[in-house]
């Protein structure tokens, strides 16, 4: 057992855990008090047994340290992050533009590198009726810094695309007919779980 309880002790689960220290230590001494008690097998339980139990004891502490970074205080799973990204495109080719189809399209656009906005300049983002009854579109609405930088960089980009990305994704590339400010629409195809729940991942930074 001398053997399992170096194991457990180098598999300290909150070593590089941002925690104050009175609760790195009360956890510390769990994990290492379990591996003490497997090497002293109670009566009438094998060796076998106590490896179980202790490594029981290690699963339980873990997840302590890991739960709350998968759930919120409310017990309900954390939203999932979605990323969003607003680009400059154009629609020909160029040095140190990036070709990229359009999602569900044969169109190709040519990104700018610079990301324009990102999820921290979302105010907030909400679920549209879409053209049809069964299709659903996302209402972007970014804050006042967004705002900024949406129309800084779209007012001497008039007549050429513009790329909003999901997950890296360009999702639809739409030509910029004024200047842009606070907000953009996500249109196609989407249902409205699929529209949903890229609505609250916006809202969520990654």
């Amino acid at each position: 057992m001398t053997r399992l309880r170096h194991l457990l002790q180098a598999a300290d689960p909150i070593g590089h855990e941002p925690q104050g220290e009175a609760v790195r230590d009360r956890i510390r001494r769990t994990v290492i008090a379990a591996a003490r008690d497997s090497s002293a097998t109670p009566r009438g339980v094998s060796r076998r047994s106590a490896a179980v139990m202790a490594a029981a004891a290690l699963m339980i502490v873990a997840g302590v340290v890991i739960g709350p970074h998968l759930w919120s205080p409310g017990g309900t799973t954390l939203q999932a992050a979605v990323r969003f990204e607003v680009r400059l495109a154009e629609d020909q080719p160029a040095a140190g533009l990036q070709t990229v189809q359009i999602a569900r399209s044969t169109r190709v656009v040519y990104l700018h590198p610079e990301v324009i906005v990102t999820n921290a300049d979302v105010a907030r983002s909400r679920v549209v009726a879409g053209s049809t009854p069964s299709q659903f579109w996302i209402d972007v609405q970014f804050n006042a810094t967004g705002a900024e930088k949406m129309r800084r960089a779209t007012t001497n980009h008039i007549g050429k695309p513009v790329a909003l990305l999901i997950d890296g994704d360009v999702v639809m590339a739409p030509t910029v007919k004024s200047a842009i400010g606070a907000a953009a629409m996500i249109t196609g195809d989407y249902t409205r779980a699929d529209a949903e729940r890229i609505a609250d991942g916006i809202a969520t930074n990654p």
